[in-house]
């Protein structure tokens, strides 16, 4: 999928690329409950890159018991 938002609807929102892409994997993340993992993905990052982002946006992050025992079965902490 592409999406493709001209230069000059960017510029009027006061957003680039990178920060476009950021706000829509952090708006699906929230939204839609996916894992940091997949959001991750979305911008070419870790998980844990991408829970720092979110820090950084000020947003929560969505992380419970079920992810806990998940990365500990994966040893991933």
């Amino acid at each position: 999928m592409k999406i493709d938002i001209p230069d000059e609807l960017a510029q009027k929102c006061g957003v680039d690329e990178r920060e476009a892409l950021e706000l829509l994997a952090v708006a699906i993340y929230k939204a839609k409950g996916i894992h940091g993992t997949l959001a991750g993905r979305l911008l070419g990052v870790s998980e844990f890159e991408f829970h720092a982002l979110l820090s950084q946006r000020g947003e929560s992050v969505n992380y419970g018991m079920q992810d806990i025992i998940n990365d500990i079965k994966n040893n991933a902490l």
